[in-house]
């Protein structure tokens, strides 16, 4: 029976009296990736610091398997990046004596795909390079569990299935567990095993081939139901136009600013 790495049973949290999270339930298995999507505001980032500890839960349970190591790349870092810090400075700096590490730096570059980069500056870096320098950095010291909340905001397509291939990569040859939240529902769906449609609660969690339609438009707008069924490969052909707003009907421009959600043959 495969290792459950995350658990997470009847999660509550509030803040100010206000209900952010209630009845979160799901599981990350060894070697397993977690897609997590849902509306701006539907608590994504907030489960996130649940699952890292930068915040408690009012109720419910949260538990790591028989390993508890984590790594962690928030959707903003603070970094100032016009100080003179080369890429193996940004990753030790996540290093202490005491990490249990599976990598040396060089294995650690070369898996990243940072090579030829280890003493350049990190201000020079392309966004996608930076982004890999970051999960170097969470993965110094060889977590069995790598949380990554936005890691595609700013990359190119290009940019977006290297991510995502580095991530599977760490899934099939590190057992790495992984749980990702990404506004990218196209690359959520490419390429993790099981999802969560989250809005406050858990709308849907289950493994991606069940996730249908139905599901999508249950928590979010016209507009991304559109965009799963035309662009996202979730095929209804009943479906021929959404209303939107003053201006009626929304055309149905492939090459439009939804370019970037349609997934790559």
């Amino acid at each position: 029976m495969q290792e459950v790495t995350l658990y997470l049973k009847h999660i509550h949290f509030s803040y100010h009296q206000n209900n952010v999270l209630k009845d979160i339930n799901l599981e990350v298995k060894k070697g397993e990736s977690l897609g997590i999507v849902g509306p701006n505001g539907g608590g994504k980032s907030t489960l996130l610091k649940l699952i890292t500890g930068g915040l408690n839960p009012n109720e419910g349970e949260i538990s790591f398997g028989t390993d508890k190591s984590l790594g962690y790349v928030p959707q903003n870092i603070t970094l100032n990046y016009t100080m003179p810090i080369s890429v193996v400075e940004l990753i030790q700096m996540n290093q202490t004596k005491n990490n249990k590490t599976l990598f040396n730096l060089d294995q650690l570059l070369n898996l990243v795909g940072l090579e030829n980069k280890r003493d350049q500056l990190i201000r020079t870096l392309s966004g996608g390079e930076r982004q890999r320098a970051l999960i170097a950095r969470a993965m110094i010291s060889s977590p069995r569990l790598l949380v990554l909340d936005e890691p595609t905001t700013g990359l190119d397509s290009t940019g977006q299935d290297q991510l995502y291939s580095l991530l599977n990569r760490l899934k099939a040859e590190h057992n790495t567990s992984i749980v990702v939240v990404d506004h990218n529902l196209s690359q959520i769906i490419k390429h993790c095993d099981k999802i969560l449609c989250l809005n406050r609660t858990s709308h849907w969690h289950d493994q991606k081939e069940l996730l249908t339609k139905d599901v999508l438009s249950s928590i979010y707008h016209c507009e991304f139901e559109h965009i799963m069924i035309h662009e996202g490969g979730l095929a209804d052909e009943s479906h021929d136009q959404c209303e939107h707003g003053p201006g009626g009907h929304h055309e149905h421009q492939h090459g439009s600013k939804h370019e970037f959600l349609r997934p790559k043959k």
